[in-house]
């Protein structure tokens, strides 16, 4: 008992400690989500000056002449549009660690040394601003506007309502960074997040490792609670799934079903188990807000709802399905489709439009008219069978991209796939698909999918599932939108941008940033380009990664083109972003938006592969 009351009481003072610092973690954590991010960084005045020369315009003494000890690395610079030879004799790591060098002028060989005119000259050409700035001052660290730094830097003061400082490089001087209140505030808040209370300028420090193991002992604390508690008899485990039946209101339908679902299930689960699908593209996660229900229960609100849901709607009772479970809750109503239909597709026109993506154009056999939001997909059932391992009736132009794939057959079993539509529903009668052709990568398989739906010709039917609804455009009309995609992945984005502006006729900005590998590559290049001349609103940028020398727009990746559009941040924090694409290129691109700040409910992802 006494071993037991020790035990309870270290996990009690552990865990004050451990809520204590994860209190500033969340406070900081929401600072760091809250922040101006452009203001933060204190560069909001700084503008990125370039003092570079000809060096054609000198007569370069050789390196050699230079009366000097034997330097580890020499750098040609340029110093107010003067070139100097940048001798560096010892050296850190980083840039940051203690370091030995010394500039000579390249043209006569002698030593330089920075003076206060120079320097302040630097500081002003970085600074936008048109406040006053004071005479340079030489400091030595440590700095506590820099405190990794440790080499001597130039600090020049600006007179202005943020208190800048600047700081430059004592040799070169180079601008190492501008200091202001907001930076000075971020700083703050980065040493508390990280718990570098000796100003060690990083986490790899001993009060985290011993913190680390303080949650490691309040976890093994805990642990034996837990089971004393068992042993003791005040907590029971049940593992029992007991099922509850729950009224189900499709308001779509206007109809009301009871459906038994295991009540420890999430509402998400438990629906898609009776085969009712609330939209979700995340996966039950909390973070794309899409699988919402209205609860007759008044329910806990839960972060995620309060970040994806309005304040009206909590108040009316809709929460998200990822997050609660049908043991809190007697019936639902939800705004979703009980069946999802099948349906036999008749092929009316098949024809590649680049080199390996053909587009397939459906009709349903039962001429039923298909209602569906722009970005949704239907899911194919392809049989089993044999399949070609390169296109039959492949056009004449494209040959030179399929020579290095050889005919043949392959058998497979029955599958399914999934494609996005690439119109919406009010654009045609008829239901548009971009099939890329997977090539085969051992020479034996091609893609099973892509293969049997590329080779159907006109008046073949297969049956397909849908249309499913799991990325689409939001209902916001005051926000700008950046769609990015590349190869196949234009189908979704093409479908939203097309029903925005042909049936939604949005106003805001939107912009389609495109990438393929060639001219050949570019789909729907000339509708899109039509499409921008006929609205002012919409952006079309195509890139490619791999284009002709007759090709003048922009090249390489999408997410090089990005970069330069993420640097305008203060028109991101209203703009929604939508991706498809591989896999790799979207999670490139989110991490370049989300370092920019953009919050995770601002971009919607389509799965590339389903």
């Amino acid at each position: 008992m006494r071993l037991f009351k020790l035990n309870t009481a270290i996990h009690k003072w552990l865990s004050l400690v451990v809520v204590l610092q994860l209190l500033i973690w969340l406070g900081t954590g929401l600072y760091f989500n809250l922040m101006d991010h452009s203001k933060a960084s204190g560069n909001e005045l700084r503008v990125h000056s370039h003092h570079e020369g000809k060096v054609t315009d000198f007569s370069l003494i050789p390196i050699k002449d230079i009366a000097s000890e034997a330097p580890q690395e020499v750098k040609l610079i340029w110093v107010l549009h003067q070139p100097y030879y940048h001798f560096v004799f010892d050296r850190g790591q980083h840039s940051y660690q203690k370091r030995h060098s010394m500039l000579f002028d390249a043209v006569t060989g002698k030593p330089f040394i920075l003076s206060e005119e120079q320097v302040l000259t630097m500081a002003k050409n970085s600074y936008l601003g048109e406040e006053k700035l004071t005479t340079p001052v030489l400091s030595q660290p440590p700095f506590s506007d820099h405190v990794s730094q440790q080499n001597p830097m130039w600090q020049v003061v600006v007179e202005d309502e943020n208190n800048t400082t600047i700081y430059l490089d004592s040799v070169t001087g180079q601008v190492l960074r501008h200091a202001n209140d907001d930076f000075r505030l971020k700083a703050l808040m980065m040493k508390l997040h990280f718990m570098d209370y000796g100003n060690s300028g990083g986490f790899n420090h001993w009060l985290i490792i011993a913190f680390a193991f303080a949650t490691l002992f309040l976890s093994v604390t805990g642990v034996t609670w837990l089971i004393q508690q068992y042993r003791s008899g005040l907590l029971k485990l049940s593992w029992a799934s007991k099922r509850k039946k729950v009224a189900v209101t499709f308001s779509n339908e206007n109809t009301i079903t009871d459906i038994s679902v295991v009540g420890s299930s999430t509402v998400l689960e438990g629906l898609a188990s009776s085969h009712v699908y609330l939209p979700s593209s995340c996966g039950g996660g909390g973070t794309c807000g899409k699988c919402t229900f209205l609860s007759s229960t008044q329910l806990p609100i839960r972060l995620p709802d309060e970040e994806h849901i309005s304040e009206e709607q909590l108040k009316e009772g809709y929460r998200l399905g990822c997050q609660h479970r049908f043991s809190e809750i007697t019936s639902i109503e939800v705004n979703t489709d009980r069946n999802i239909e099948n349906h036999e597709l008749v092929v009316v026109a098949t024809n590649f439009i680049t080199p390996f993506i053909k587009e397939v154009k459906f009709k349903v056999k039962s001429d039923k008219k298909l209602a569906f939001k722009a970005g949704a997909y239907m899911q194919f059932d392809v049989p089993a069978g044999m399949n070609s391992l390169r296109p039959d009736d492949l056009p004449k132009h494209y040959e030179k991209y399929w020579e290095n794939y050889s005919h043949g057959k392959f058998s497979h079993d029955g599958v399914t796939r999934h494609y996005s539509l690439v119109n919406f529903d009010e654009e045609t009668d008829e239901l548009t698909f971009n099939i890329r052709w997977q090539t085969a990568k051992d020479g034996f398989r091609a893609g099973v999918g892509s293969s049997y739906l590329g080779s159907l010709q006109v008046g073949e039917m297969i049956s397909a599932r849908g249309p499913f609804s799991e990325f689409y455009a939001t209902s916001n009309k005051r926000v700008s939108r950046v769609f990015i995609g590349a190869g196949s992945g234009l189908a979704p984005l093409r479908a939203i941008i097309f029903e925005q502006l042909k049936k939604r006729q949005y106003e805001g900005d939107l912009i389609l940033i495109y990438g393929a590998r060639t001219e050949d590559d570019l789909l729907y290049h000339d509708e899109l380009n039509s499409l921008c001349e006929q609205h002012d609103n919409f952006s079309y940028i195509p890139t490619l990664s791999n284009p002709s020398e007759q090709w003048q727009g922009r090249s390489g990746y999408v997410q090089r083109e990005l970069l330069s559009y993420a640097s305008q941040k203060s028109k991101l924090l209203s703009t929604e972003f939508y991706l498809c694409g591989p896999e790799a290129m979207m999670s490139e691109v989110e991490r370049i938006i989300t370092d920019v700040g953009i919050p995770s409910n601002q971009i919607f992802k389509d799965k590339f592969n389903r």
